[in-house]
């Protein structure tokens, strides 16, 4: 019996939602690769299905060799592997890359919120170091994120925290002028009731 490896990955919309972000994997399978017009395929490109990607990485002769193959040629010892009683019963094995499961750009924002505040000052440097900061508080609750997707969290929060500031000081302008606007309109009617008290006498 062979063995083969099948990598599935996801090109269909909304690749940051939940349903899919997580979705990635490499299957070890006993049922030979097949490509819908070139037939067999041991290695290389098998098409697209239903949103994903298909890749064929070989054929192996025994489950171990295949996932060995996957653990340290392809994922480089950074994966996490399915349960067996949620596999269909041609396919022996699951991965998924990452030691942590992913998050969501919305949910890591959300998570973000809670925990930090970003300040409209915060330079590049002080972002870095928050980056570093959160990717392992973030590993310590069992999710995990890139430090590119941190990083571009923090910039969405420092750039909301700057256009904030922005509204602040054109609400407080815009108030200024209007208390300026009716000081100068007090002091016109004091002009005129003393002058209205001139012509009275």
């Amino acid at each position: 019996m062979k063995y083969y490896i099948v990598e599935k990955h996801y090109i269909g919309p909304n690749a940051d939602d939940t349903a899919h972000i997580d979705f990635d994997r490499f299957e070890v399978t006993t049922k030979p690769p097949r490509h819908e017009s070139k037939g067999l395929v041991l290695q290389g490109w098998l098409g697209t299905y239903d949103n994903m990607y298909l890749y064929a990485h070989g054929a192996y002769d025994s489950l171990a060799a295949a996932e060995h193959y996957i653990q340290t040629r392809i994922l480089n010892g950074e994966f996490r592997q399915d349960p067996d009683d949620d596999l269909p019963p041609d396919v022996l094995a699951v991965y998924r890359p990452g030691r942590l499961p992913p998050i969501t750009d919305g949910a890591l924002i959300q998570w973000l919120e809670y925990r930090i505040e970003v300040s409209a000052d915060d330079d590049d440097e002080e972002l870095e170091r928050q980056a570093d900061t959160m990717i392992y508080e973030l590993q310590q609750e069992g999710r995990g994120a890139y430090r590119l997707q941190m990083r571009d969290a923090l910039e969405f929060l420092r750039d909301s925290a700057r256009t904030t500031s922005r509204d602040e000081l054109k609400n407080l302008a815009t108030c200024t002028a209007l208390e300026d606007s009716i000081l100068d309109a007090v002091d016109v009617l004091n002009v005129l009731r003393i002058y209205a008290r001139k012509i009275n006498k």
